[in-house]
């Protein structure tokens, strides 16, 4: 198999892993204690606790908020503790996740085949989705401040404009729309002066407040920035919605046991998604379940095909995704 060579911002990102740490006010642990440590009361083969990683998020309260149910149900069902870690960049998670410093990491499509590529062990068990019975697609978009620039109202004008992405591995935010420029005949690197915002919510706030003529980001964290960041809808415009991306992977460490894995994917599919939530106590009701959690549930792992990730690297020929 070719692996992708990964550029050095992977191991300058490394330096800036771990941002902030947050971790579940679970009640108790589920575990017991031997001589050589915990041992999880479910499973004796099990970990008591493990790590997940994620990308960009700026407000460590709402983070934890939001997984407070998964949390509670792991606890619940698996006797397993999840602590969660933030990084500054997916070169950051791939390197946590090599490094066995995180267990499971919420990666990007475009991330997920770098670090498969690059040998990490890793295996998809679900996939966040917003609704029932959907398959985790999302959608890259180019967005303008209208009132800033009137005058920028499709990808073509982009060219020389000061651009937010937001992470060299991220689909919706850099490779993607690579793609987008290059099909109208500007080049993501030399035909616009690129800056990396940090992530998808960061990019279209940059764009809203004059520091980026243009960027891009995604159709789900777009909402973000006007609930959230309080940005009103007519400082930003969209002007170019790319193909549907393959959702996005929750990919746990072949570190964690097998049984382990099977047994995470199985509740993910089951028993992680808003009626279970709201029907437990976890939180109120079906719709503040997923407002709270920002999704629905998870999709199967097999609903994504990533083999047009790297159809789409041959096309832009992305620095984070050369092959050596």
């Amino acid at each position: 198999m070719r692996t992708f060579r990964v550029s050095r911002w992977i191991k300058v990102a490394a330096a800036a892993l771990f941002a902030v740490v947050t971790a579940a006010a679970c009640g108790s642990s589920g575990s017991g204690t031997s001589a050589s440590g915990p041992v999880n009361k479910v499973h004796a083969g099990w970990p008591t606790t493990i790590v997940l990683g994620e990308v960009g998020q700026e407000n460590a309260t709402a983070l934890t908020q939001s997984l407070a149910p998964m949390q509670k149900l792991l606890q619940a069902k698996m006797g397993v503790k999840l602590t969660v870690v933030t990084g500054t960049s997916y070169a950051s998670m791939i390197e946590a996740q090599q490094a066995g410093k995180a267990q499971l990491i919420e990666y990007g499509p475009f991330s997920y085949v770098i670090a498969l590529n690059k040998g990490l062990k890793i295996e998809n068990v679900g996939i966040p989705i917003d609704a029932p019975n959907t398959d985790g697609g999302y959608f890259s978009q180019a967005v303008v401040n209208p009132k800033l620039t009137p005058q920028i109202t499709t990808l073509k004008d982009f060219a020389g404009k000061k651009t937010c992405f937001s992470d060299p591995a991220s689909t919706s935010g850099y490779l993607y729309p690579s793609y987008g420029l290059l099909s109208v005949g500007i080049s993501p690197t030399t035909g616009v002066t690129p800056v990396f915002a940090g992530s998808d919510s960061t990019a279209p706030l940059e764009v809203a407040k004059g520091s980026c003529q243009v960027g891009f980001t995604n159709n789900l964290s777009l909402p973000v920035i006007f609930t959230q960041n309080h940005i009103p809808k007519s400082d930003i415009k969209i002007v170019w919605t790319s193909p549907e991306i393959p959702g996005s992977p929750l990919a746990a460490s072949d570190s964690l046991p097998a049984s382990f894995r099977s047994a995470l994917e199985s509740i993910l599919l089951k028993d992680a998604n808003s009626p279970y939530y709201a029907a437990h106590g976890y939180c109120s009701s079906v719709t503040a379940c997923t407002t709270l959690t920002a999704q629905y549930g998870f999709a199967k792992p097999s609903v994504a095909n990533y083999s047009q990730i790297t159809t789409i690297c041959k096309v832009t020929k992305s620095p984070s995704c050369k092959i050596s």
